[in-house]
């Protein structure tokens, strides 16, 4: 889920400070991320993620944000540089402690058994939301990718495997159980 900025990060529409709702914060960040990036120097990526921004805010947000190069997102695009370089900084501890939680999730959701042998499954994670970057001069570029919830996965695995819980609150789109197939998930 996302965590919102702090109240000291602020976003500024046409020189005046605005506060955003939830969703539209979380899209803003996805661009601020990118401030120093090339996509956000062209057309096609700013239009598309203008778009795709605009359908994520509210009817008063969306009546006052009408122009993408009024919008200033460099207190935002700082906070992610200043995050970046804690995460450089950690101590070895820290990242070994974080490298040891991954492997304990790889151990635990990154294997499935297919005709009695044990496979490592290459792609286990959801991909986070974000914004489409693509090839080249990809015309789909700067679109909103969202956030997966538990409730769009299905599910596809033996009948006698362990079903991983779905989070609090949420439950699986469906659990299938068809063996012709060697998809796990979709």
């Amino acid at each position: 889920s996302y965590e919102v900025l702090p109240p000291t990060v602020k976003f500024y529409y046409n020189g005046k400070e605005m506060k955003l709702s939830e969703d539209t914060e979380e899209v803003a960040t996805f661009y601020a991320r990118m401030l120093d990036h090339d996509y956000t120097t062209k057309t096609v990526f700013n239009k598309n993620f203008f778009h795709d921004w605009r359908e994520v805010m509210t009817d008063s947000e969306r009546a006052k944000i009408t122009d993408l190069s009024k919008c200033n997102f460099k207190e935002m695009h700082a906070y992610f540089l200043q995050k970046s370089e804690e995460r450089k900084a950690m101590t070895k501890e820290d990242k070994q402690k974080i490298k040891e939680k991954n492997e304990e999730i790889q151990k635990e959701y990154g294997f499935c058994i297919i005709d009695g042998h044990k496979e490592k499954i290459g792609n286990f994670k959801i991909e986070p939301p974000g914004l489409f970057r693509g090839r080249g001069e990809h015309p789909k570029m700067g679109k909103l990718k969202k956030r997966v919830l538990p409730e769009d996965v299905l599910i596809n695995c033996s009948k006698d495997s362990n079903i991983p819980k779905p989070p609090h609150a949420h439950k699986w789109r469906e659990i299938r159980h068809d063996s012709n197939v060697t998809w796990l998930a979709s």
